[in-house]
């Protein structure tokens, strides 16, 4: 960037790299039978959509399964050990013995 005289500063490009001048030398359009056989497409290249599948912003995928409704009472459920049931009166516990360094039993 140059100086100017104004509160912009003053930009100036200049050319690197190679430069090309690409000029359309075809005037004459092939014949339709010629064009449809050069433009064919095998199935296989084509990709097709796949269904349910997103992505979000982050680009990671995301998928929508569907299934049947399940039965909830006929499923194996996985019980969490405080969830069983006690034997005996739930209000009643079991004293365990204490024992002292001396020997004797309270």
């Amino acid at each position: 960037m140059k100086k100017s005289g104004s509160s912009t500063p003053y930009v100036e490009l200049e050319e690197i790299g190679v430069s090309l001048d690409l000029v359309l030398r075809r005037t004459q359009i092939a014949p339709p039978e010629f064009r449809k056989v050069t433009q064919k497409q095998p199935k296989a290249a084509k990709i097709g959509k796949t269904k349910n599948i997103t992505h979000d912003m982050a680009g990671s995928k995301l998928a929508t399964v569907h299934m049947t409704k399940q039965n909830l009472s006929e499923m194996p459920q996985i019980r969490m050990k405080g969830s069983k049931k006690k034997e005996g009166v739930e209000g009643e516990k079991k004293k365990k013995k204490l024992k002292r360094f001396d020997g004797e039993e309270q």
